[in-house]
């Protein structure tokens, strides 16, 4: 008997499963195929040279993986978004890598195709659309390189506990392995996932890999190199900081759609793998599979009897393949909105610029969670605004101090 879930929903165009309504999606992918961003010093495939474009940089290949994501995302989202850009509607932000913008716009290649409207050149079937950017030293939200004292002390702290070190301690072998035939000091799982990724990237371009590399790679290597996307978000109080500013700017975007102040449906992040897996960790939803190219994560916002739902979807493949949904800790795979807020609660009222001073940082954690019922205040209250045409929406703006997110 066919089974009414929201993602399939969005498929089958709601034909069958009306009573669900998509109100707010945020999709954040990873960038396509790329040349290695470094390689090691006994690298024979070392030189710039030998491949078809400068180091860290969007392939040809790459560039067809997000076209073609881009199609995709336009049948997924075909009854939300209209079939011209609209810049109120469709919002995309990128780290500022040019890998990750030329993605962004071969993407959006695939999802706006010129119609007889916006066709520009008769002979070239493309037509721009902005993607926004911050500088990496600026932005916390999508690049999370902006500096942060209070939790560069907290990453310190974790990588000297003993939980850390043990272990560490069972791939000794490996990275003395690495150190001898690499060149170059491995000293932890970042090391690893360094070396481990340039070799793929050589074997993915059918380039003979060193004799060496075949007692470690792929298998012996690959466990830790996977790891090593956990350990940005190893605790509360460093996911925190690390993916906070990200997830509040999405269910921000989400409260406020649902407000009807913005008329925002799809907000698209391009971004790296760190930014997959940080976000997947800290929502304790990572399986422990590196992400590939592409990869992508789903954020919908549903609606159904003036209840809000989220739903949150993965793919993890070069490949068009559907995504599948997330099983979110003690809530499942359609979480009611307030329940969401309640379990990251910690990681949604982070006050990133002023907790990252290190004298207000604790204390500023402890009042954010006590400030926290604000939020839960905007989920009732958006269902109660539905069910009372008295209240002025200016009022239940005043009620649910939305700006407090």
């Amino acid at each position: 008997m066919f089974k009414c879930l929201p993602f399939l929903c969005l498929i089958i165009h709601y034909s069958t499963c009306n009573e669900y309504k998509l109100r707010y999606a945020a999709v954040i992918y990873r960038h396509g195929d790329r040349t290695p961003v470094d390689t090691y010093p006994t690298d024979p495939w070392g030189e710039e040279s030998f491949w078809p474009v400068k180091f860290g940089q969007l392939t040809n290949i790459g560039k067809m993986q997000h076209y073609k994501l881009g199609q995709w995302l336009r049948q997924r989202y075909v009854n939300f978004i209209t079939d011209e850009f609209d810049p109120e509607a469709v919002y995309v932000r990128s780290t500022d890598v040019d890998r990750t913008l030329m993605s962004a716009q071969a993407n959006l290649a695939g999802m706006y195709p010129p119609d007889v409207n916006s066709t520009w050149n008769p002979k070239l079937f493309w037509q721009p659309i902005p993607v926004h950017t911050e500088p990496e030293v600026n932005d916390e939200i999508l690049a999370m390189k902006k500096e942060c004292k209070m939790y560069e002390k907290l990453k310190k702290v974790y990588l000297n506990s003993e939980v850390y070190k043990n272990r560490l301690r069972q791939y000794e072998d490996l990275m003395d392995y690495l150190t001898k035939y690499t060149g170059r000091k491995i000293r932890d799982y970042e090391d690893i996932s360094s070396i481990y990724s340039t070799l793929k990237i050589e074997a993915l371009y059918n380039f003979t890999l060193p004799n060496w590399t075949h007692a470690v790679f792929p298998d012996k290597m690959k466990s830790p190199a996977c790891y090593s996307f956990t350990t940005a978000t190893a605790t509360p109080a460093m996911t925190r900081f690390m993916i906070g500013p990200l997830v509040k700017h999405i269910l921000k975007q989400a409260l406020s759609v649902i407000l009807g102040d913005s008329k925002l449906r799809l907000s698209m992040y391009s971004g790296h793998d760190f930014t997959i897996g940080n976000v997947l960790n800290g929502l304790s939803v990572y399986n422990g599979n590196c992400p590939e190219y592409t990869s992508t994560i789903l954020f919908e916002f549903i609606e159904k009897e003036s209840e809000y739902y989220i739903q949150l979807s993965y793919r993890n493949s070069t490949e068009i393949v559907e995504p599948h949904v997330l099983n979110i800790p003690n809530c499942g795979e359609l979480c009611p909105l307030q329940h969401f807020i309640q379990l990251y609660e910690d990681i949604i009222v982070v006050d990133w610029e002023t907790e990252c001073e290190e004298k207000y940082g604790w204390l500023l954690f402890f009042c954010g969670i006590i400030s926290l019922s604000f939020l839960y205040t905007i989920v009732e209250a958006v269902k109660f605004y539905k069910k009372k045409d008295q209240y002025s929406e200016e009022y239940l703006k005043s009620k649910l101090l939305l700006n407090r997110l």
